[in-house]
């Protein structure tokens, strides 16, 4: 269980990760059920909160099945009612955040922010008062450092052990989350120059193999039917496959049949395209893509451990 675990977080940091040509660390932004009598409009803002408040301090917010996350505690300080027209809800919040590494339950830094919200309900009271949690707050920022480091520290001091479990992944065919583990290695590490040659090769066996069952997969749908909607079924796998893969060749030679099945069909240009190799782009983050499409579909299984945070 906690290697499946692993495999599910790791595939969903290179989300994250992927979007910031840094490769940086991530955090997850986790609102658990504990947090007690906060609205669920307001639960959703927290979350948004919490991910321009990492991102804006130069961390990937990760939507995923994060490692690493970045949770909150909420205590009403205070309550008033404004005997106003409308009535007025003030509400005085100690929003506490804790980051920490929700797989294994070790926190590595907290701070608390002492917030107010005047609104005409309570819950746009709890809402005004999230907003007032600042990025560039000084206790922000220094809170948010101090969590990156000791993130920074884990894949320092766990890269042997980070690069075996990819090895074992590999081994048993899983490639693309053995290519998930190593992508989820931030350039700011200093394990991150000792496994960038074996992300590249991973990266090559992962969209050779993908490649191979795409297009058997698609040959079997073409060959059972030949109408327009076998058609598309078959150009929409073919379409998904890296242009860079073994058997590519391959695929635009059943795409190229494909199409002039279609214009026979319905005497039209087709939709469909395949794939184009784009040459500005490094293989980090052609890696980044392809597994990006994996990672989204990843359930999201993985229960936080944070007893003892708060």
């Amino acid at each position: 269980m906690k290697k499946a675990l692993a495999i599910l977080f790791c595939l969903a940091s290179i989300v994250a990760i992927g979007q910031n040509k840094d490769y940086a660390i991530n955090l997850g932004a986790y609102v658990p059920d504990q947090i007690e009598n906060v609205p669920a409009s307001a639960k959703k803002m927290l979350i948004n909160k919490l991910g321009q408040l990492v991102t804006a301090n130069g961390i990937s917010n990760n939507q995923y099945n994060a490692r690493f996350i970045i949770t909150p505690n909420i205590v009403v300080a205070a309550k008033e009612i404004m005997p106003t027209a409308p009535v007025k809800v003030v509400l005085n919040l100690d929003i506490t955040l804790y980051i920490g590494d929700g797989i294994s339950g070790t926190l590595y830094a907290s701070e608390t922010f002492n917030v107010k919200g005047v609104g005409t309900t309570e819950t746009k009271a709890y809402m005004q008062a999230i907003k007032r949690l600042k990025p560039k707050n000084e206790a922000m920022q220094g809170f948010i450092s101090r969590g990156k480091d000791k993130i920074l520290d884990y894949y320092n001091s766990n890269c042997s052990q980070i690069q075996k479990e990819a090895q074992s992944l590999e081994n048993s065919g899983q490639l693309e989350d053995a290519l998930g583990v190593m992508l989820s290695i931030p350039s700011s590490s200093t394990c991150y120059d000792k496994s960038k040659t074996k992300l590249k090769a991973l990266f090559i066996k992962a969209i050779n193999q993908d490649c191979k069952l795409r297009l058997n997969e698609a040959q079997a749908i073409w060959s059972a039917n030949q109408d327009i909607e076998a058609a598309n079924e078959t150009a929409r796998i073919l379409s998904s496959i890296h242009p860079e893969a073994n058997c590519f060749s391959s695929v635009k030679s059943l795409f190229s049949k494909i199409e002039a099945r279609v214009k026979d069909l319905q005497d039209r240009d087709w939709n469909y395209k395949l794939k184009v190799l784009d040459a500005t782009k490094s293989y980090y983050d052609s890696a980044f893509e392809v597994s990006m499409a994996r990672a989204k579909n990843q359930p999201s299984t993985v229960m936080y451990n944070v007893r003892g945070w708060y």
